[in-house]
């Protein structure tokens, strides 16, 4: 009641925090990214009621950069589910991802991309390669 008040005043729409859903990973970072948009209403919601929690400069920073972390992936998954994904869509859409999280240059984003290029060599197979060379020859041996 607290927090709606203060979005309709700051928003002039209705907006809710967001549950977490077993259905979709995804959900999670709509969470997040709601939790982060409303952070203004949420701290003046809990000065409202005398709450004993505050949120920091520092964890909302940190809210900030989970969400710039888990964007990529994201975009990821809707590239990949779609019908024409290919093994090479797959190839380019992990670059994409690895390439932003290094851009990111935060804590967590470098533990992510670790994490994903641990996993992408588990999985590489030598047929990911002949595809990726048979697609583009002069791409895979930048590449290599």
């Amino acid at each position: 009641m607290y927090l709606q008040k203060f979005v309709k005043e700051d928003t002039g729409k209705e907006l809710s925090l967001i549950l977490d859903g077993r259905t979709r990973w995804n959900r999670l970072l709509a969470m997040i990214e709601r939790f982060h948009e409303l952070k203004v209403c949420i701290d003046k919601a809990l000065i409202d009621i005398r709450s004993d929690t505050k949120f920091s400069d520092l964890e909302w920073s940190k809210i900030k950069d989970l969400i710039d972390s888990l964007q990529p992936f994201k975009l990821a998954v809707e590239a990949i589910c779609k019908r024409d994904s290919t093994l090479l869509t797959d190839e380019t859409t992990l670059k994409f991802i690895l390439e932003n999280l290094l851009t990111q240059d935060t804590v967590l984003s470098a533990e992510l991309s670790e994490a994903l290029l641990v996993r992408i060599e588990e999985r590489h197979t030598v047929l990911t390669g002949i595809s990726i060379y048979l697609q583009n020859p002069k791409k895979y041996d930048d590449d290599k």
